[in-house]
């Protein structure tokens, strides 16, 4: 009798140490789906437009990711950094990593400051890269990544601007809550304005 209830105390304890570890378990999920999963998409022939300026006598192609959020908790406080990881032969990208700028956000004020936003459920643009080519002006060469202000502000265009190449990026979008996301991405620089373009390297 006495072995009987000594397999009966130690099956009550595997169970509870069994019960505990599927309450641990459960409090992780809970935690995991209060947090925003952020994904950033971009299709090629949809984020990639070229469209003429109204009244400003200048053409731009840009190229624009999306990044949304897959949970109804919002994100909060999220940045966009683009960082270079290889350029072409030759090329020294001066800067560790460019702010990206969310495309309905007021930068009149600053051009190389990151200005965080909330994402929701709803998704957020963000312009990487673009070219102008602006009218009774020889066409340039080369692209610029987004910094705010890059193309009026001089002393931000030359840190923007990139040779003819092809570069490889990380974008990342980091966040106060939840983990963030990046996804890597190859820019072509243009010999002409017409020919900037841009693929995940997934």
């Amino acid at each position: 009798m006495w072995h009987d209830l000594k397999n009966v105390l130690a099956l009550a304890g595997v169970m509870a140490g069994y019960l505990s570890f599927a309450r641990l378990l459960w409090g992780d999920i809970r935690d995991w789906r209060k947090k925003p999963r952020l994904t950033v998409e971009f299709n090629l022939t949809e984020d990639l437009r070229e469209w003429e300026v109204l009244g400003a006598g200048r053409k731009q192609k840009v190229a624009t990711v999306h990044v949304r959020n897959k949970r109804k908790v919002p994100a909060l406080r999220c940045v966009a950094i683009l960082r270079p990881i290889s350029a072409p032969p030759g090329v020294t990208v001066g800067e560790k990593e460019f702010v990206l700028h969310w495309a309905d956000t007021d930068y009149t004020t600053h051009s190389n400051i990151a200005e965080p936003v909330e994402i929701g459920l709803e998704r957020r643009r963000l312009d990487v890269a673009f070219t102008a080519l602006f009218e009774g002006q020889v066409s340039p060469v080369g692209a610029w990544v987004a910094i705010p202000l890059a193309l009026s502000v001089p002393t931000q265009a030359g840190q923007a601007y990139l040779p003819p190449g092809e570069y490889h990026f990380r974008l990342v979008v980091e966040c106060a809550n939840g983990k963030g996301v990046l996804r890597e991405f190859f820019i072509s620089s243009p010999t002409t304005w017409t020919a900037l373009s841009m693929r995940p390297t997934d």
